[in-house]
């Protein structure tokens, strides 16, 4: 069997073991202002969620339709079967689109509360902030299982504890933990810094980013920002700048915009000093970067 036929059986027990989690939308927030710890998202509409910001963490498993996710200039599509790994403090566009065949766009969103991810790398500090980027998660048979199991454990027919509760949410956060997929925090760091500015720029990196603005954007104050940056090791001037480039490149090579687009929706007034910067980044000017756009397929 080749692995192309494994992912897609796999997809498929995925899609039918955990479909009857997602029979009616149950995303309502409750008392405390948040989703259930385990949530299903369902409509028959288009849905489109303009600058969504998470506070924690989740896992979103589409069980029907697929869903688009717009981050600056990144775009990712995921179809039924697909696990997609939200990181708190992420600042994301979203498009869910029902099934055209069902009519129907089905997800499970399991929320990861901080405090639980904080115990987390207390248990197993050998997966807290791995010095590589973060892999994509996959809903293995064992992942499938734990979300079926904590589910169990919230169901108001057979209730439990909230000890028991708190360790089935672990299991699967310890799963994916190992996976690489969800990097843990230790309780003296509120996440990386670096990771949040990067975020906070790449959705709207035409806006003037002083260290004010960023600052008021994160609730922290310019001097705790600028301390947490340097312990980083990085500027914001840096870190802007980076994330301008990437994006600019990523708009020439592969989205077929002309140098004057990518000036526009990277902040630059300037198209030297926009030059200048990408040659020094990519070292090549920005016309080549846009000849290098791979060629449409063959009609």
């Amino acid at each position: 069997m080749t692995d192309e036929a494994d992912d897609s059986g796999r997809r498929r027990r995925v899609v039918e073991a955990l479909r009857a989690l997602a029979g009616a939308d149950s995303r309502d927030p409750g008392a405390d202002g948040q989703p259930p710890l385990i949530s299903a998202f369902v409509t028959r509409m288009r849905e489109q969620i303009s600058e969504l910001v998470l506070p924690t963490a989740g896992l979103v498993v589409i069980i029907e339709g697929r869903k688009e996710i717009i981050d600056g200039t990144r775009r990712r599509l995921h179809l039924a079967g697909d696990p997609v790994l939200l990181p708190a403090g992420a600042r994301l566009d979203v498009v869910n689109e029902p099934d055209p065949r069902s009519g129907v766009y089905r997800a499970l969103f399991v929320r990861f509360p901080r405090a639980l991810v904080i115990e987390a790398a207390r248990l197993w500090p050998q997966f807290v902030r791995p010095s590589a980027g973060p892999a994509a998660p996959v809903v293995t048979d064992g992942l499938c299982s734990a979300i079926l199991h904590a589910a169990e454990a919230l169901s108001p027919r057979l209730p439990a504890s909230r000890r028991v509760v708190d360790h089935r949410i672990l299991e699967i956060i310890l799963i994916l933990a190992e996976q690489g997929a969800l990097p843990l925090v230790p309780k003296y760091v509120d996440g990386a810094m670096v990771e949040a500015v990067r975020r906070l720029v790449r959705h709207r990196l035409h806006q003037d980013w002083t260290a004010d603005r960023v600052a008021a954007e994160l609730a922290v104050s310019e001097a705790t920002l600028r301390r947490r940056l340097r312990a980083e090791g990085e500027t914001l001037q840096d870190l802007v700048r980076a994330e301008r480039m990437q994006a600019a490149y990523t708009l020439l090579a592969e989205r077929d915009a002309d140098v004057a687009d990518a000036l526009a929706a990277t902040g630059y007034r300037s198209r030297s000093h926009f030059a200048r910067h990408f040659h020094a980044r990519f070292g090549l000017t920005p016309s080549a970067a846009r000849q290098r756009r791979p060629a449409p397929p063959a009609a």
